[in-house]
């Protein structure tokens, strides 16, 4: 919107739901097209209290994350399902065929399963979209405490080898 232009009353009634919603005053101007001082006034004259306020961003991060945690579920489950129907396949009749000769003519036959090295493929497929379905399985369950665990682990080790370098440096520390 150009300098100067006034807001319609459907933009200040979108503006204000988004303020409300917890946004941010910049993600708002940005995505109205308006100032970040355009905002403000219609936040200060919406008398939306803390309209900016560190909780309002911090909840919509929140919903932010959530919705990306569905996201990664919804995708886990269509690898899930894509490996399942890969794996299916390899017990299937399967339709082999080729264009050569001379003519470049195309031939096919059906069989009553798939070529080993087809086999092969499927479940290496199937494979991968399992692993990738655990990993994303993986990314919304990980607590930290592994990472936690591994954390402390080096820093005892750590503790432990500084330790022995002080009692090999000065053998006599201990004698009066």
């Amino acid at each position: 919107m150009a300098r100067g232009q006034r807001i319609t009353p459907e933009q200040w009634q979108a503006i204000a739901q988004a303020i409300r919603d917890g946004g941010t005053c910049r993600g708002i101007a940005t995505e109205h097209d308006v100032s970040p001082d355009s905002v403000r006034r219609i936040a200060k004259e919406e008398n939306i209290p803390d309209a900016f306020a560190r909780a309002h961003t911090e909840k919509a991060t929140r919903a932010r994350v959530a919705d990306m945690a569905e996201r990664r579920a919804r995708i886990a489950e269509k690898y899930l399902s894509k490996a399942e129907q890969l794996l299916d396949q390899m017990d299937e009749p399967h339709l082999v065929y080729s264009f050569g000769g001379k003519e470049n003519t195309y031939a096919e036959h059906l069989l009553d399963r798939a070529p080993t090295g087809d086999l092969r493929n499927l479940m290496t497929t199937s494979a991968v979209a399992v692993d990738k379905h655990m990993k994303l399985i993986a990314a919304d369950t990980d607590t930290g405490a592994a990472t936690a665990a591994s954390m402390l682990s080096g820093i005892a080790d750590a503790l432990q080898i500084a330790a022995e370098q002080l009692d090999d440096e000065d053998p006599a520390a201990g004698e009066g």
